[in-house]
């Protein structure tokens, strides 16, 4: 492993620390260039802390200023009295509000004007961004640089705002290949055990998994077991999905077949204990947990669209779908049950040899040191 000479002091920003895939994210970069003798701090300005513990232990301060309302000045001029007072010498932030301070604190409103780096970890919809969203990035023209997790969105991202696309990047993701391991024995679960992991919105495309079961058992008899690993607690047109998702699950009778559970940190022993990762959505950067699935070798049924065919090679490490397509999910599902237990595996091996090459918490690191150094003197 390599080391930082001199320990630079870095300042990521983030809502929280809690099990989103940017929030893991940014949690892994902060503990790998801490490990290479980087100074490196954390801002967070909501409730969640689900990650806390292997950031104290590699010695990373988190400085909490909660926030009070939805739009909350005194957010960023706590970030900007922080910068500040403790003189870091580069702002990282990913997701769009933290984007949305970082940027302001760091390069707008301060005496002193410190490089920022923000990432956006999302993809553009196909009915557009938000209002919010668009106003965000007319200040990445203020960012020192820019970087996504999908070449998808660097391209839309540079065809949207050609004065950034010099100051713009991809970096995939990375993964701690000591933690995120193969089984050492694999599941052959009877019935099938399917792990879905993701919150609940319209983009996360839950009703095409609902009705592929439905699918499958009118077509063969089979029942799959799924479980459904995601935040409930919502509003808007995320609860209105919800809502739409459990009255398809009441209305096919799939309740003895379908588990709701609460986010949680152990995705190591959820991807063990099931045979098969399915991502049926549309709409995002890089899925991490479909990162975290090919390192541990575990099999993946994915949507076919944005980068998904760069992460899973159909029919080598996994199977590729039509996202607008129920039937075909259903069929791919069935494809996978029929596998015996050597071919699963040598799937498996197959994404894991992938993420060793592509994925691997080194490279990611790397790949983000070399961006920071063009900034640090």
């Amino acid at each position: 492993m390599r080391t930082h000479s001199v320990q630079s002091k870095l300042l990521f920003v983030i809502d929280n620390i809690s099990t989103g895939g940017a929030q893991r994210q940014l949690s892994s970069l902060a503990i790998g260039l801490a490990r290479r003798n980087y100074k490196v701090d954390l801002f967070c300005f909501a409730p969640g802390d689900l990650l806390a513990k292997p950031l104290y232990e590699a010695g990373i301060t988190v400085h909490w200023k909660i926030k009070k309302t939805r739009y909350s000045p005194e957010i960023i001029f706590a970030l900007s009295n922080l910068i500040e007072g403790a003189k870091y010498e580069l702002v990282v932030s990913f997701l769009s509000t933290p984007n949305f301070y970082a940027i302001l604190a760091g390069r707008l409103i301060g005496r002193r004007r410190v490089p920022v780096v923000v990432s956006e970890r999302f993809c553009d919809l196909p009915q557009g961004v938000s209002i919010t969203e668009r106003f965000v990035r007319q200040f990445y023209r203020f960012a020192s640089h820019v970087t996504v997790n999908s070449h998808h969105q660097r391209l839309n991202l540079a065809k949207k705002y050609p004065k950034i696309q010099n100051r713009l990047s991809t970096i995939y993701n990375g993964c701690d290949l000591e933690v995120f391991v193969p089984c050492n024995r694999k599941p052959f679960n009877n019935p099938l055990k399917i792990l879905t992991i993701a919150s609940i919105s319209p983009y996360k495309n839950g009703l095409c998994l609902v009705e592929a079961l439905s699918l499958l058992r009118q077509r063969c008899g089979l029942e799959p077991n799924v479980t459904w690993i995601g935040q409930r607690v919502m509003s808007g047109d995320r609860l209105e999905y919800l809502k739409a998702m459990e009255q398809k699950i009441r209305l096919y009778n799939l309740q003895r077949q379908w588990q709701w559970v609460d986010p949680r940190s152990d995705i190591v022993k959820q991807l063990h204990q099931h045979d098969v990762l399915v991502h049926p959505s549309f709409g995002e950067g890089l899925p991490n947990v479909v990162c975290e699935a090919l390192s541990c070798a575990s099999p993946v049924i994915l949507s076919d669209t944005l980068d998904h065919s760069r992460l899973v090679q159909h029919n080598k490490s996994g199977y590729l779908f039509n996202w607008k397509d129920p039937s075909d999910l259903a069929d791919k599902i069935r494809s996978f049950s029929l596998l015996s237990l050597g071919e699963r595996t040598r799937m498996g091996h197959s994404g894991r040899s992938f993420a060793e090459t592509h994925l691997s918490l080194n490279r990611f690191v790397d790949d983000y040191e070399r961006l920071f150094s063009k900034y640090l003197h």
